[in-house]
């Protein structure tokens, strides 16, 4: 019998879908991943996630469910242990299971419950010691207007020739090892699930000097007054203080997000490079992809929020190398693609049935050149209903206040308990955004509009837009709303 591949996911937390030098963004410097995609990669510059934050996107994807089949809409609501998701699935299969990274996707109590989900969660002790000192700039005092920015600045050395290292670096080292002395003969799954370039926003002095911030895109604009956006957008902005920040440190916030980012690439070079090594790479599937993305200065806002669908939140890198047997025509896709699509297509070319049903859509055709369209649309789904008490965090009170989502959370609770549930359904030309409460829809003209910042919900000549996309949002819930198990209840009626 001929061995399975391997599959490496590499999966950093917030990395923006359009920060990558092979799709054209002349300030990002990735040379790891343009030179995967230049040699045998496929990366979607349209791939989208199912919602803007960590649990619910990482549920999504793990499992191939829409947010709202399971309940999974929210950071408190973590896969169960009965559920299914990729990890079990290829563990049954016969693949050596290793977890390297944060959570954000599982229940657990005990660092012994990982081993429902995999044969190794990896913990860096020992010789890795060094490397999770995690070191940053000291927090900025709560009256510094730059504290509501998750600004922490230029991380130097401590002496000549040091290095910065951090949690992710020993994950990374971690998988590293892995590679070079694996356990058994099985094939592996190498889950590396990296806490970078989630703020704060820090760096290391020669990344961030590396970044030239002439080359860097301009930063979306906080719309206008009367552009019918979130409320939340607002009151979060308020929170952040936004107005007592400065262009420049808004520009500077930007630079040294796009200088963490290339801190990422360079890690993800480092399990290419394993794999070369080994003379495993022809036969593994790596796969580069983020939860979600980041304002990081767009609209005068850092981070992200459970509650809004912008592309810079939804958007996010899809980088596909599979195995040399599998036919691929290297490049860049511009058709529109969902994270969900990942779970499919792995099933599909590993010839799984993993024993549940999944909603998303295998990409065997397109990484083979095929530049049909996979999708219509894309969706994403945000916030929560007025009776979902345990949606957010409401002991805000219990935060110190230069935590990190002090201010987030106490612009975010009111909108929560009014009620901020909203779903996306994107298309490459228009984007509409239904909201089940306020009745404050959101329509976009991305043609005309690609920064999101006028909303055209209700305008007579885009009546035609949205009653089409409200059609479409109808069809998809129809089609999704739930999931039979294939294995029926064995009772007699």
């Amino acid at each position: 019998m001929k061995k399975k591949p391997n599959i490496v996911l590499f999966v950093p937390d917030s990395y923006r879908g359009d920060v990558l030098g092979h799709q054209g963004n002349p300030g990002a410097l990735t040379p790891h991943l343009d030179a995967l995609v230049a040699r045998d990669a496929v990366s979607y510059s349209n791939a989208f996630a199912q919602n803007p934050v960590c649990t619910p996107s990482r549920c999504s994807f793990m499992t191939g469910w829409y947010p709202h089949v399971h309940g999974h809409r929210s950071m408190r609501n973590m896969l169960k242990e009965h559920e299914t998701s990729l990890l079990t699935v290829l563990r049954q299969e016969g693949y050596y299971v290793w977890w390297g990274g944060k959570n954000d996707l599982v229940r657990v109590r005990r660092r012994e419950d990982y081993l429902r989900y995999c044969d190794e969660k990896f913990w860096p002790e020992g010789k890795y010691s060094e490397h999770m000192e995690h070191k940053q700039p000291p927090p900025l005092a709560a009256d510094d207007p730059r504290c509501g920015a998750f600004y922490r600045g230029i991380l130097t050395h401590d002496g000549e020739g040091a290095r910065h290292y951090d949690q992710d670096t020993a994950w990374v080292l971690g998988a590293v090892d892995m590679i070079r002395n694996r356990p058994d003969d099985r094939p592996f799954f190498c889950y590396l699930p990296l806490g970078k370039p989630h703020p704060a926003y820090y760096a290391e002095k020669d990344l961030y000097d590396a970044i030239n911030p002439d080359n860097l895109p301009p930063r979306i604009p906080k719309p206008d007054v009367g552009a019918h956006l979130p409320e939340v957008l607002n009151a979060l902005r308020a929170a952040y203080r936004s107005d007592d920040i400065s262009e420049e440190v808004w520009r500077d916030v930007k630079r040294i997000y796009y200088a963490m980012c290339t801190k990422v690439d360079a890690l993800f070079g480092k399990v290419v490079e394993a794999l070369v090594e080994q003379e495993l790479y022809d036969d593994t599937w790596i796969l580069f992809f983020s939860d979600h993305g980041d304002f990081a200065g767009d609209y005068s806002l850092p981070e992200k929020t459970h509650s809004t669908v912008q592309d810079s939140l939804v958007r996010v890198p899809l980088v596909i190398k599979p195995p040399a047997a599998v036919p691929t025509q290297r490049g860049n896709r511009q058709h529109l693609t969902e994270l969900l699509d990942i779970t499919a297509t792995l099933y599909d070319l590993l010839d799984i049935d993993p024993g549940y049903a999944h909603q998303g859509t295998s990409l065997r055709a397109s990484l083979a050149g095929d530049e049909t369209a996979i999708h219509d649309a894309v969706f994403a789904e945000v916030g929560g209903r007025k009776d979902e008490e345990g949606f957010v965090n409401t002991d805000v009170d219990k935060m110190p206040p230069d935590s990190f989502y002090f201010r987030q959370s106490r612009a975010a609770i009111p909108h929560h308990q009014a009620g901020s549930h909203a779903v996306m359904c994107r298309t490459t030309q228009h984007k509409y955004v239904r909201r089940y409460y306020t009745g404050h829809h959101e329509l976009f003209d991305l043609e005309a509009d690609p920064g999101e910042t006028r909303n055209v919900s209700g305008q007579p000549d885009y009546a035609d837009v949205e009653r089409r996309l409200e059609t479409r949002l109808l069809d998809f819930f129809m089609h999704t709303s739930d999931v039979l198990p294939h294995e029926p209840d064995s009772r007699q009626i």
